[in-house]
């Protein structure tokens, strides 16, 4: 399946979350922003849709607030200053209160520009994008104030981090947060409902095989509904495996030090493993190295994973 000519599918990495990109009457709208340090890598993939189209930047659209899909607007408003920004009704107060732990950024050793926004966007709503008519839904669960857009006449799915091919978007322990598993199965329901035959999502390549993938992540949560401790293993390590993509490198012998003051890691360790510094971050480390994500080179750990410049 193809998308339309107005609408362009910009894939990215782990790093930086995909976008969407939309033609209209009046200009040009943007679905997530990427990560901050690439900001540039996402400046000039819209200036080149923009050219393609020859038409200007209206509007920027976040389906949540996490780094990743925040990371470029600062860099978008400054470029083109005409655009208007759109963010979840339920995430305002969030970004009003900024980087608290639950946005998961210096909390978990991630960074984001602050940004200013026009208007809210609320679920129920319907845009117009591309031509098209796009629903917006409300997705609990890995991000509580999330949304995901569904357009009923092409069904298309632009599913954010709700739902990969093979995963989903992160969800805390409910040692931590109790809403979060449950708000995600709920959120996994909601999608069911719906008639898909293509998926654009947060991450990874687009995809077809919708009632699938919603099998897997369904079947990956109930295990990770089992078992809080599980849940917690994924979530340091990803926290990690993130950090070390942006970063690149990192001390081996600053590693201790690290987790010791990156709240995720700090706190994680002292509710669930109850190690010592020192050895939770040899545990972390070699879960980065099982998983292919780190390596290490003399006293330096370097991310292997596959992020666009």
């Amino acid at each position: 399946m193809t998308l339309p000519e107005s609408i362009r599918f910009v894939e990215r990495d782990w790093l930086s979350a995909n976008h969407i990109l939309f033609r209209d009457d009046d200009g040009a709208t943007i679905v997530d922003t990427g990560y901050v340090k690439f900001a540039e890598t996402t400046l000039a993939r819209v200036d080149q849709a923009l050219e393609a189209w020859n038409c200007p930047l209206v509007r920027i659209v976040n389906t949540h607030i996490h780094s990743d899909h925040i990371g470029g607007n600062l860099a978008l408003q400054q470029s083109h200053p005409g655009a208007s920004l759109a963010i979840p009704a339920a995430e305002e107060a969030m970004l009003q209160a900024w980087d608290l732990p639950e946005q998961m950024l210096s909390y978990a050793d991630q960074h984001a520009n602050r940004f200013a926004w026009d208007r809210t966007i609320e679920p129920g709503e319907h845009l117009r994008l591309g031509g098209e008519t796009w629903e917006v839904i409300a997705t609990p669960g890995h991000d509580m104030g999330s949304i995901v857009l569904y357009c009923q006449r092409r069904r298309i799915l632009i599913s954010a981090d709700a739902l990969w091919e093979n995963g989903f978007g992160f969800v805390v322990p409910r040692a931590i947060d109790p809403k979060p598993l449950a708000a995600q199965r709920a959120t996994f329901k909601r999608l069911t409902e719906l008639d898909v035959a293509l998926v654009i999502p947060g991450h990874g390549r687009m995809f077809t095989d919708f009632t699938g993938s919603l099998k897997r992540a369904s079947e990956k949560l109930e295990a990770f509904a089992q078992d809080d401790m599980k849940i917690a293993r994924n979530v340091v390590k990803g926290m990690f495996i993130y950090s070390m993509m942006w970063r690149g490198q990192l001390e081996r012998s600053a590693l201790t030090e690290y987790v010791g003051s990156v709240g995720v890691h700090r706190d994680y360790n002292a509710l669930f493993f109850r190690m010592s510094d020192d050895a939770f971050a040899d545990w972390l480390l070699a879960e980065a190295l099982r998983a292919d994500k780190v390596r290490v080179a003399g006293n330096f750990l370097y991310s292997t994973s596959n992020v666009t410049p």
